[in-house]
């Protein structure tokens, strides 16, 4: 019998109003949306803040990065390192901007999800509110 973590809605709110949270800590910066995905790149939870410009950015980071198993910061780093391109993957949901996460459990270190933000002009300022909604996780 196989015994596979998993995170809960439960998890996902807590890692989204964290994420809210951390957001309005600067409030006056472009709307994002905030995305948690499970190791198959499935949507487990999603928040579009009003007015959020590109709302398909947060599932295509979370997803590029549960896919790929590597942050997408990492992803794109590889890509560059070894030559390659995202069109080679045949894969048109996979993205190289940052802000997206993967979320392991420390028991095992297994791969349960990914954590997303998209829409602030800075990837490293999406992948910051990303890492809020990890720390919150609590793993």
């Amino acid at each position: 019998m196989y015994n596979k973590p998993m995170l809960s809605l439960d998890q996902c709110r807590i890692a989204i109003d964290a994420m809210v949270a951390n957001f309005n800590q600067n409030p006056n910066r472009q709307p994002v949306d905030m995305a948690i995905v499970d190791d198959a790149g499935n949507l487990l939870a999603y928040a579009r803040m009003d007015r959020c410009l590109r709302p398909t950015f947060a599932l295509r980071k979370a997803y590029t990065s549960a896919i790929r198993r590597m942050d997408t910061i990492d992803f794109a780093n590889q890509l560059e390192t070894s030559g390659r391109s995202l069109s080679e993957f045949g894969d048109p949901k996979l993205i190289t901007l940052q802000g997206g996460i993967v979320v392991t459990n420390p028991k095992g270190g297994a791969i349960v999800g990914a954590i997303g933000v998209g829409g602030l002009p800075s990837g490293k300022d999406d992948e910051d509110i990303s890492k809020a909604g990890l720390k919150a996780l609590d793993l």
